[in-house]
């Protein structure tokens, strides 16, 4: 069911880029600790709030899209377009009359949908009455209500006690189902494990209670699958007289069996693994003394010259790093939305993209810089020193000190969890050097031999 998995990432991505990427073009905002639409009270357009907590007792006779802490639609509240909504905990029981795109730690939708329900999050309940198709993601959903189409989720576990109009799948560790299905059954539960919750849980304080779904396949007694049951499974379910009405196609899971290839081959894939290496930091390098000798031998020997301050400020370098691109992420949102409200759509999608394109271009150079440069850089400290070490006048030389630097470093970092250590320390080291020549302190290159 790979492609289950792909329609929920696409489905999730899509509800964060939709309520980040809200269409404003007649709305209204409100914001503030806790925002309130009476019962009685109607707003003529789409509306957008941003609030601690929100409730609505009245019409939307447009969209309606919140970020809150809490978010409640009550029973008497009607949202005559899509619900987008997120926050710690989201609770809908009255009428939506377009979709619901949901996320939030817990999810309880019990009113009325004339459309489809996107949801993701830790729990998840659908209690009320959908005419589409339910999509999910999250650790557990729970559905006593009915939906008119299809059901479908990817996620630790679900309980299906209510009713589904068409098709149900389902992939995780298990699926218990005591309602009805009108048509076909899909599962995979070949992942499932025997022992109850997953290891590490809670995960974290606070968290909602959720009911224990048994891993595998459950199917109980007054349980109707209209069509076929088709599940993948360590072992076979039991499956009551009657429940299912059309074919049972159980298909086995064996866990794949790894076979250690024999010395040979694997000393064959360590060798070409190690050439491939070798080669690929010889290029870089090579074009890095050819293009720039001056500045690329300046660097290393400030890795050589002063290796602690290069591990230390590369650490700096690192962390600041992350923390930009954070800030980067906020200020990119921040404008986009700010944007939104001031109806300039277009201007800012473009900002999003810029935003977007400036924190890829900083992965990219910063994953350059992390697994070539820094260590080309750091082989050329390494040779010299050796040949320093030896007494040789080759240390001064350009090409020398790379080449035996290389062939040193491509060997160390084979070695077991020391060798990625020594990687790191490579990178960082050299993302030191960076900084030490921005400050204007990096060690004098000597004179360039050949």
């Amino acid at each position: 069911m790979k492609w289950l998995k792909a329609i929920i990432s696409i489905a999730v991505l899509l509800l964060i880029l939709g309520l980040s990427f809200y269409p404003a073009l007649a709305f209204e905002g409100r914001g503030g600790e806790k925002v309130v639409i009476e019962e009685g009270e109607t707003v003529e357009d789409d509306l957008f709030v941003s609030a601690r907590e929100f409730i609505l007792k009245g019409k939307v006779k447009g969209d309606l899209a919140v970020l809150a802490q809490n978010v409640r639609i009550e029973k008497t509240a009607v949202v005559e377009g899509d619900l987008y909504a997120a926050g710690q905990t989201v609770e809908v029981e009255g009428k939506v009359k377009g979709d619901i795109y949901a996320s939030g730690q817990t999810i309880k939708l019990g009113g009325e949908v004339d459309d489809d329900i996107i949801a993701a999050g830790y729990a998840l309940s659908v209690a009320g009455k959908a005419e589409g198709d339910f999509i999910g993601a999250g650790f557990s959903v729970d559905l006593p209500g009915s939906l008119g189409k299809d059901f479908l989720f990817f996620g630790y576990q679900a309980l299906l006690a209510g009713d589904v109009g068409r098709n149900a799948k389902f992939a995780g560790n298990g699926i218990k189902i005591s309602g009805r299905v009108g048509g076909n059954v899909e599962v995979d539960v070949s992942e499932a494990e025997e022992g109850g919750l997953p290891p590490g849980f809670p995960f974290y304080s606070g968290l909602p209670t959720v009911p224990i779904v048994p891993p595998g396949l459950t199917l109980e007694e007054g349980a109707r699958i209209g069509g076929e049951l088709r599940y993948t499974a360590q072992e076979e379910a039991r499956i009551p007289a009657g429940v299912v009405r059309g074919e049972v196609k159980f298909k086995k899971y064996e866990r794949p069996r790894k076979v250690a290839p024999p010395l040979r081959v694997r000393a064959m894939r360590w060798g070409l693994e190690r050439l491939r290496y070798f080669v690929s930091l010889f290029i870089v390098g090579a074009v890095m003394l050819l293009a720039v000798p001056s500045w690329t031998r300046r660097m290393a020997d400030s890795i050589k010259a002063k290796p602690l301050p290069s591990l230390g400020w590369g650490v700096v370098v690192l962390v600041a790093f992350a923390f930009l691109i954070l800030v980067v992420g906020i200020i990119t949102v921040a404008v986009s939305l700010f944007l939104r409200l001031l109806t300039l759509s277009g201007l800012a999608r473009w900002s999003f993209l810029t935003g977007f394109m400036a924190g890829a271009a900083g992965f990219l150079s910063l994953g350059l810089s992390w697994v070539y440069i820094t260590r080309v850089l750091a082989s050329i400290a390494i040779g010299a020193a050796i040949l320093q070490a030896f007494r040789s006048q080759a240390a001064s030389g350009r090409w020398w000190p790379f080449v035996l630097g290389v062939v040193v470093l491509v060997l160390v970092t084979s070695i077991p969890i020391l060798g990625r250590l020594i990687s790191w320390l490579a990178s960082l080291a050299g993302l030191g050097s960076f900084w030490l020549w921005v400050r204007g302190k990096p060690a004098e290159a000597p004179t360039t031999g050949a």
